[in-house]
């Protein structure tokens, strides 16, 4: 049996912020259990947008023309290969920042791998997000970032569960909240079955 690949990703663009200091405490409770994590920041990765060419339908292996142009290959790779995957991401406007979001529309040459060879029986793989926003109203204020996550995860293999904080917003909110903090760790600690 090997020592099962975490990975986690930070997911703003803004550094330092509560979305950040999630995914370093993520990677600290994992560590604590003995499982290295350290943290992938999307915003020191060149991720280009998709074009909607569809060449990834038709092209060989379904590879992306702009797979030897940024990072984005190698990121969804490991996101692939990974036993785990824990997402920290603010939200924007209802939904996800601008360089997730351009990395899970890329994710369509994944998606058109998994279309071509057949869907799998299921995921079986354990996919956590993380997801902050500063307003702390809206009923609907996670569902469309919550959606777009688990049909972007499902043909890697992933089943999603999400933990949702609201209220977080200055550069600091988190680490004045020690019951979003606790909610971080219990989430984190949970059966992944």
């Amino acid at each position: 049996m090997h020592d099962p690949e975490v990975l986690v990703l930070g997911c703003s663009p803004r550094k330092d912020g509560n979305s950040d200091r999630a995914a370093l405490e993520v990677a600290r409770i994992l560590e604590q259990q003995g499982t290295p994590a350290e943290p992938l920041f999307l915003r020191d990765r060149k991720i280009l947008p998709c074009m909607g060419c569809r060449k990834c339908e038709l092209s060989k292996n379904n590879r992306c023309v702009l797979a030897a142009k940024d990072d984005v290959q190698d990121i969804l790779t490991g996101i692939q290969e990974a036993d785990s995957v824990y997402f920290c991401s603010p939200i924007y406007y209802y939904h996800l920042p601008a360089v997730f979001k351009a990395l899970i529309d890329r994710g369509q040459s994944f998606y058109e791998a998994w279309t071509q060879k057949g869907e799998p029986s299921g995921a079986s793989k354990k996919a956590c997000c993380i997801l902050i926003a500063g307003r702390r109203k809206g009923e609907l204020l996670f569902q469309g970032s919550i959606i777009t996550l688990k049909y972007f995860l499902h043909p890697l293999g992933f089943n999603l569960s999400g933990l949702c904080l609201r209220g977080l917003d200055l550069k600091d909110d988190l680490d004045a909240d020690p019951s979003s903090l606790q909610k971080i760790r219990t989430f984190v600690l949970q059966d992944p079955s």
